[in-house]
Formats: C-alpha cells, structure tokens, sequence
C-alpha cells in the first residue's frame, strides 16, 4: 500500500521521478556593535558588495533564463534585482550602521523586519507576494554576507535533474530558475503559498509542484521512488506497478491539456453561444504589466496603488506620476484602471499615523481614509489625471458607502482638473470615474450608486467576508467563505442589473474571477467583465469559451430559486463539468 503525503498543488501537473533531497545549512548572521567610523565604513561597504554580487547572480540566471525562453521567469527575478537597489533597503541598512553602529547583518536583518511589518500592515493576499520578494531578496544579501553565495546553492544540485523530485524546506524564484534549467521533473517544499512567486514561476515553467507537505524531508529518503498529483496537492510513496501506470497515463493527458491551454490566449474572446466576454488583468509592478501584455488582455482592470505608500516617506505627485505613466505606455494603448489608495485600518501605511479604531476592520480605510486626507488624497489624483495625457486610464475609488463619498470624490478630481488645467497641463476629458462594490451597503444601494459612477468593480473578496461577517484567513471560521452562498449571488446579481439598466460596465476583480468554475458562476449571474492575475487567464479564457453562457445561467437560476440540489460545492462541480470537458490531469 502506498503512502500519501498531503499539501497544496501550486500546479496541476502530474511528475513522476525519484527524491532528492535539497538541504541547506541555516545561516548565522550575527549581531555586534562597531567600534569605530573605520569599522562602520567597512560594514557599509560589504552589504554593499553583498548586494552587488547578489545582483550579479541574478542577472546571470536572468540571461540563462531569457535564452531558455523563461519570460516569466526573468520578470520576477528582476523583480528581485530592483529591490536590490531599493534605497528603501540598501542605502536604509547603510544608514542604520552609521546611526546605531551596528554590523551588516544586524543592519539589513532591522530594515529587512521594518519593512515587512509595512507589508504586514497591508494585510492583502497580493502584497504578500511583495513581501515574500523582499525576505527572498534579502536572503540573498545574508547568503553573501555569510560567506554561503546564492551560487553555492547551484553547485550542489546535480546537473541533469530528468526523472527527479526535488524535496527543500523552501524555494525562491531564483533556486526555481536554476532548477528549471536542469529539467527538474517536480518539485516539493515543506513551506509556501499558492500564489507565492516561486509558484507562480512553476505553473509559467509547469513544473509539477506541492508546497505545505509538513516534514517531508524527514519523510522521504533519497533516490525513494515518488509520484507527485499536483491536482490534489498529492505526494505518493511506495507506489505499486498499477498505480505507476495509472500515473503514467495521467501524466501523458496532463501534458497535453497544458500545451492546448496556451492555445487559448489568441482566440476571440466568445462563448460557444457567441455570448462577448472581456478579460483585463491585475497588476501593481512592471514585470506584471508585461505578464498582462502577454497574456493578450484587454487591459489593466485593477492596478493596486498601496506599493508605493509602504515606507516611512509619502511618495510626492511626481514618483506617482511616474509610476502611473510607466503602466499606462506599458499597456501600450490599452485601458488602466487605477485603484486610489486601499488602505487604512489595520492597512494602515507607516506614512499615516492616524488614531486605530476600535475595530480596524470597521473603520478609516479604503476611500474613507483617502477622504481624511484630503491633501494626500488631492496628490494621487492629480497623478492619475496627468497619467491620462499618456494613454487611456480610469480611475477606481475603494470601500464606497454611500452616495456622498462619490460625490466627495469627484468634486475633489473636478477641482485637481481645473488646477492642472490652470498650470497648463491637459487631461483625458473623457476620463472615466468607477467605483469598487464591496460591502453590503453599496451592494444595495447599487441602484442609486450606478448612476454616479461610469463603471462598476465587484471586489468580490471583501464583499464577501464583509456580507458572511467572516474573516477567511481565522481558520476557525474559514469554512463559513462560502462564494455560492445565497446572500451572495442575489448581491451579485443585484449589482449585474443595476449596471445593465443604467448602461454601466461591471467588472468582477477579486478571487471568483481567478477560477474556471466560478468565472462560469459569474456568467451564468451576468457577469461579462473579468479582471484576473495573468497567470489565470489562460484557465479562465478556455473555461469561457468552451461553455455555452445559457446553461450556466440555466444552472444558476435553479440554484437561486431553490431548484437544485442546494448544494454549493455541487453547483460549481456541475458547473465546471456540464458546458466544456473536464480538464484532465
């Protein structure tokens, strides 16, 4: 009988090979005082160095990824390379050892935490990718600095990897990178997140990948025959002659579901029944501009602001100018939807050091903290509006209540159009102003909102923790975050109406619109506008064009009015499985 280790499968893919086991010695960084300016100078000049020859090992896997093809690949490290020369950690950690004299280590490790707990304040399931970049960015530094380079990493990992399944503690882009470049077969780690870069890098490379799978190398012995089902976040063990060609088998039809998903990004985006659907891409940083480019979207439909807000420093009109430019000729004539300042509460960014409610989750955030800042506030909107001279851009408002709060807003981007005019600068006239739908307040008022706004985005993640007064990340209550939920669908559905009988685009951004199966529910509820990582589009696109848009409706309808089973998790299977074939795997 064979034994079954479990975590999450980052890629849906079936590897079969044998383990080898990646086990790298922990770092010691250690923590002193310096004695003198001679010693803090030295200090200074080996993170520098440290960070230098970081560098120089990522530029050299970046050129061996981009001759292999590994776009996707050499956008997140270069990701990685420009936090390297983020003034925000080197020239900061610098600062450090001349203010407090302390050593390297102790300095970069200070900043390294500083700016973590910025991120952490952002408590977003995307910035956690930003903070995953900058530990992986670090730890690179620390890796130079303990005399135990990046490169050595490289030196232990067999040059051929065909037929093998790499088991690590942990992985970053760029251990990733490298091990692509050996043909690693699979991949297992004890630690991870799903939608973490060195994921997102393994499904663009697909690479078979579990992450979460506790003790494995404690577990699994090396050269130990493994099977991993990326599909079940599956990692077998003493596996039989008929379960290995069952795999075998399922092997072979993964492959090739994945070379026909690529197929997908060029056709047209319609259903079977000829119903249009639209699909835009979310994206904070230059390389996911570029992901979203390649992935043929239609445009930018969430650019999420809070980045730049993450330091001690408030970015000035001009960096945000910039920063929005750079999107908006990346996009190269396509839309950018960018979201003012989502933030406050427990968001809050160090930059703004307001008073904390009682109940963060309930306070001053989103557009309500950008409304209490009316100078902050009047900057990124007269950014937005000088952005719009560069190409077409639309500008988001966050955490809308009520009718008043658009009012507020528009009346202030009235008055920053009138004031850059009187400087002499021209904006897009025909800019178009939209609001987010994500709590319940809006959600039924929807039918006096609309009219004030050009366009509607669902964010559909808070709208519903917000309506099942649940947070999904206390596991004590995550199995409450129910998207099929009635109270859900009949706001949804509430939202789609008001935007058809006022003539207003609705765009569904959050996680629902991620998912083959619940993009169709968004279908079969009206939905016709998604707005999703670029890595999910493909999956998305296929699940779309390949079901028939009366169906799901059909199948929504009678789960709505009680005519089916009743039963959520059914309906999604359904679903997935009535209007298009079952993906392999």
């Amino acid at each position: 009988m064979s034994l079954a280790l479990t975590g999450i499968g980052v890629t849906s893919g079936i590897a079969i090979g044998r383990v080898h086991r990646l086990t790298p010695g922990e770092l010691t960084l250690p923590e002193y005082h310096l004695e003198d300016r001679r010693a803090v100078n030295a200090e200074i000049e080996r993170v520098q160095q440290a960070a230098g020859r970081g560098e120089r090992f990522l530029r050299d896997i970046m050129d061996r990824a981009i001759e292999g093809g590994g776009e996707t690949a050499r956008e997140v490290l270069e990701a990685h390379r420009q936090i390297l020369h983020d003034p925000m950690l080197i020239e900061a950690a610098c600062e450090r050892i001349r203010e407090q004299r302390i050593n390297a280590e102790w300095a970069l490790a200070q900043q390294s935490e500083e700016l973590q707990e910025a991120f952490r304040r952002l408590d977003d399931e995307y910035l956690a990718l930003r903070r995953e970049d900058l530990e992986q960015a670090v730890g690179l530094i620390q890796r130079e600095l303990a005399d135990q380079p990046a490169t050595l990493l490289g030196t232990r990992i067999p040059h051929q990897l065909d037929d093998t399944i790499l088991v690590a503690s942990e992985l970053s882009p760029a251990d990733l990178t490298v091990l692509s470049q050996r043909r690693v077969a699979g991949l297992i780690t004890e630690h991870g997140a799903p939608y973490s870069h060195s994921a997102i890098l393994a499904r663009s490379l697909e690479i078979p990948m579990v992450v979460g799978v506790h003790h494995a190398l404690e577990l699994m012995n090396e050269n130990e025959p493994v099977i991993i089902d990326g599909h079940y976040g599956a990692v077998l063990l003493e596996v039989d002659d008929n379960q290995r060609r069952h795999y075998a088998e399922k092997l072979e039809a993964s492959t090739r579901h994945r070379r026909d998903l690529r197929r997908f990004l060029k056709r047209p985006s319609y259903t079977a029944d000829r119903r249009a659907f639209t699909l835009y891409g979310n994206a904070e940083l230059p390389a996911e501009f570029e992901r979203c480019l390649h992935a043929q979207v239609s445009g930018i439909g969430l650019m999420r602001t809070e980045y730049m807000f993450l330091g001690d420093h408030w970015p000035d009109e001009e960096t945000q100018f910039r920063t929005y430019g750079e999107a908006v000729q990346a996009m190269q004539g396509a839309s950018v939807t960018i979201r003012t300042l989502d933030a406050g509460g427990d968001k809050l960014p160090a930059a703004v050091e307001l008073t904390r409610g009682p109940n963060p989750a309930l306070g001053l955030r989103g557009l309500r903290l950008s409304l209490s800042m009316l100078d902050a506030f009047r900057q990124q909107l007269r950014a937005i509006l000088r952005a719009s001279t560069l190409g077409p851009v639309r500008i988001l408002l966050p955490m809308l209540t009520c009718i008043d709060e658009i009012h507020q807003a528009r009346q202030l981007i009235a008055e920053c159009r009138e004031q850059l005019r009187a400087e002499g600068v021209s904006t897009d006239p025909a800019l178009s102003v939209g609001g987010m739908i994500e709590t319940p307040a809006a959600a039924l008022d929807i039918h006096r909102m609309a009219p004030e706004l050009d366009f509607l985005s669902i964010g559909s993640n808070d709208l519903i923790q917000y309506v099942l007064a649940i947070d999904r990340q206390d596991e004590l209550v995550s199995h409450i975050y129910d998207p099929t939920h009635p109270g859900i669908l009949e706001l949804i559905a509430r939202i789609v109406e008001a935007g058809r009988q006022h003539d207003r685009e609705v765009i569904v951004c959050g996680e629902l619109a991620g998912e083959p199966a619940t993009a169709r529910l968004l279908l079969g509820l009206g939905v016709e506008h998604f707005s999703l990582p670029p890595a999910q589009v493909a999956p998305v696109k296929k699940a779309l064009i390949d079901c028939d848009s009366r169906r799901c409706q059909e199948l929504v309808n009678a789960f709505r009015t009680g005519q089916g089973s009743g039963d959520g998790r059914a309906l999604l299977e359904t679903l997935l499985g009535s209007a298009a074939e079952r993906p392999p795997h």
